[in-house]
């Protein structure tokens, strides 16, 4: 049976950045494009007119998660066999879909294939290969990540987790994990899922030959960046550690943050950005009260 790919690309901010992803899809062959325009401070639909894309519109910001999940819904629908979930400031190289649909068809059991993303601003340097669950105070690790491309990196594997700004995800695999959880809004959802499916018997597998460029900041960039990031990670790493750490691996989160932070706290007082911190324990408060994240606040909705 054909190969049908949707890519679904998650828009907030930023139109030439949306326009840029889709236009780099241009060389991937048969792939449907939907954007999602998820609660956008910028609306894409306009922009969007006259080229070969379905527009989705959110009433209002579900953030990386919750607009990837509408999009992943859509595609579905249209019977999509491959689901593409993008950042809006990823750009797909030639060949990349070719390869991880290429990956998916050779085994059953893979879920989801990951791009390695490389630097839009310098392409011989890694963004991020992989990534693994470590439990430690920031609970991953960046495999790659600033490093320089090379054979290290050259080599599909199975992985822990794969990079949330470009993975092909398996129609089936989807069905039966369920999609993206929407209380984490961005940032460990990608680590989340591929947990879920891993749990599951699936595989996750990174693929080298799937290249992606990357600038950083997607759904969440823009004024306000560092403290969303460092809020949603620091919050998502606690609601992960809920969802699926063991009572041990749960203290050594907590205990490795409780370690670290007030290094932080004395590391970033007299630099004046002592901000960042603060809005990283108040990630870790809310976490473990099980507070609603303070979107108004942080720009959001």
């Amino acid at each position: 049976m054909k190969e049908h790919v949707v890519a679904v690309i998650v828009h907030w901010r930023d139109v030439a950045d949306t326009l840029g992803c889709v236009a780099s899809l241009a060389a991937e062959s048969g792939v449907e494009i939907l954007v999602v325009d998820n609660g956008s401070q910028e609306p894409i639909a306009e922009a969007l007119a006259g080229h070969p894309v379905t527009c989705l519109t959110s009433g209002e910001n579900l953030g990386y998660a919750g607009g990837g999940n509408l999009g992943i819904r859509a595609a579905l629908s249209r019977g999509a066999s491959t689901v593409l979930l993008l950042n809006n400031d990823a750009r797909v190289t030639p060949g990349a879909t070719a390869a991880a649909t290429g990956l998916l068809g050779s085994d059953p059991c893979i879920a989801a294939v990951g791009a390695k993303v490389l630097s839009r601003t310098e392409p011989g340097r890694l963004w991020l290969a992989w990534g693994e669950v470590t439990w430690g105070p920031s609970l991953v690790a960046l495999h790659g990540a600033g490093e320089l491309d090379g054979p290290s990196y050259g080599s599909p594997r199975p992985v822990d987790w794969i990079a949330g700004c470009a993975m092909w995800l398996r129609a089936e695999a989807l069905a039966a994990i369920g999609l993206l959880d929407e209380e984490f809004f961005a940032y460990h959802e990608e680590v989340d899922w591929c947990t879920r499916a891993r749990a599951a018997g699936w595989r996750v597998v990174y693929c080298p030959t799937a290249v992606v460029l990357h600038r950083g900041g997607g759904v969440a960039g823009g004024p306000g960046a560092i403290r969303i990031r460092k809020y949603f990670a620091a919050r998502n790493s606690i609601l992960f550690a809920r969802r699926h750490g063991s009572r041990w691996q749960r203290l050594r989160l907590v205990g490795g943050l409780a370690t670290r932070l007030p290094l932080e706290l004395l590391w970033h007082v007299p630099r004046g950005t002592v901000g960042e911190v603060l809005w990283k324990l108040r990630g870790v408060r809310d976490g473990l009260a099980g507070r609603r994240p303070p979107f108004e606040t942080l720009g959001l909705r």
